[in-house]
């Protein structure tokens, strides 16, 4: 009797090869989403944020001051980062424009497959790997057409990469010793990040706090020792004037500040009633915020903490909203009662339209809304207001009855 070694072989090559089919094809099918953002997005536009980096990171291989680098351009905002953020964006200024803009493109593209994909592992932690990426993939697709997504890809801005490395740290995604390292480079990058710190002493993770916030320090000392002048500045005099970014009554500005600024007739800064808003909008976030992690809604944790963050900055700019895209996710998965499903309809029509474009914009139109411009030119923050609100309601109904 001989036995055939060929059969095992065959079965071998063939398990191999269904291993390997799905991996191409995703691996198309991303490569197929990163066309489609630099087609969308090409090289040869103007992209504005990105000429803002630009220019930081051409002062930082000369050894030029960054917050006046703007200069050389008229229309350009100054630098509004910490310095280590710069040093992080030297290599731009290595790059011709083309292919400034090109890197860019692809970095927001990457970050919203990350984004998708680690967004419906949150949601379906039982799926295989390839289905939650397949997913992402559709997600991530989906994404392009909400106004927070295009407006991050159109101005070159940095949004997209933020919340991937946010979403990879609060996850999990990390080893346990690594936890809180993402968190505190985001923070130090750019600021706004560090609302996750308050959230990781909320829900008692208190070592992923002292990780963050060790590494959101030794960012602020890297750029002390790479640019002590620039550091002394942005630390002492730049990070107390929210005016820097622009006006804060632009429609764009979809914080509560600029809904309060926009009602008020104009900037009225650290007024009490903009105060009042933002701890009133801390201690009912955060408290939802403590009840959704207990219960283990993690994701919904995560996300009613962005929604806080994005409310209470001085600025936030209609692209800052890129939360929005697991948001919704998040929502319609959660659609199985009627309120439920309001909610995910609301938010996927006002972030998808952009519906404070709508709304009639510059040269102080913004302060002269009245009927349903009032709604449309704040409908973010309102959107997120409800958000928070509907949350809370929901997890003290919830807490009350065990």
């Amino acid at each position: 009797m001989t036995i055939s070694p060929v059969r095992p072989v065959v079965e071998g090559a063939r398990s191999n090869s269904i291993v390997r089919r799905p991996i191409l094809v995703l691996s198309l099918a991303a490569g197929a989403f990163l066309a489609l953002c630099v087609a969308l997005w090409s090289p040869a536009k103007d992209y504005y944020d990105l000429r803002v980096y630009v220019a930081a990171a051409q002062a930082v291989l000369h050894g030029q001051d960054i917050y006046t680098a703007h200069h050389v351009s008229p229309d350009l905002l100054g630098y509004t980062y910490p310095p280590f953020a710069a040093l992080l964006m030297a290599p731009l200024g290595l790059l011709s424009t083309g292919a400034g803009r090109l890197v860019m493109t692809l970095l927001s593209g990457v970050a919203l497959l990350v984004i998708g994909s680690v967004t419906f592992r949150a949601l379906r932690p039982l799926w295989s790997t390839q289905r939650v990426v397949a997913a992402g993939i559709a997600l991530a697709t989906v994404g392009l057409v909400l106004e927070p997504v295009r407006t991050t890809f159109h101005y070159g801005q940095i949004n997209l990469m933020l919340v991937a490395i946010l979403m990879i740290d609060l996850l999990g995604h990390l080893p346990r010793r690594f936890r809180g390292v993402l968190i505190g480079i985001a923070t130090g990058i750019k600021l706004t990040p560090g609302i996750f710190i308050i959230y990781l002493l909320v829900t008692r993770r208190y070592r992923e706090a002292a990780t963050a916030s060790a590494a959101t320090v030794a960012t602020m000392v890297v750029g002390f020792l790479a640019m002590p002048d620039a550091a002394r500045r942005f630390w002492g005099t730049y990070i107390f004037d929210p005016t820097r970014p622009g006006s804060s009554t632009l429609v764009t500005n979809q914080a509560l500040r600029g809904v309060i600024d926009r009602l008020s007739g104009g900037a009225q800064g650290i007024s009490p009633v903009w105060v009042i808003a933002v701890l009133a909008t801390l201690a009912v976030g955060f408290l939802a915020v403590r009840r959704a992690y207990d219960r283990g809604l993690v994701m919904e944790s995560i996300l009613l903490t962005a929604a806080i963050g994005v409310l209470i900055s001085p600025i936030s700019w209609t692209a800052h909203w890129v939360w929005a895209l697991p948001a919704c996710a998040l929502l319609w998965s959660r659609a199985n009662a009627p309120y439920r499903t309001g909610l995910a309809a609301l938010a996927t029509i006002t972030f998808g339209i952009g519906l404070p474009w709508l709304a009639p914009y510059m040269d102080d139109r913004e302060l002269h809304h009245h009927g349903i411009d009032l709604y449309l030119g704040n409908s973010y923050a309102i959107c997120a207001v409800v958000m928070v609100g509907a949350a809370a309601f929901s997890l003290r109904n919830r807490h009350a009855h065990g």
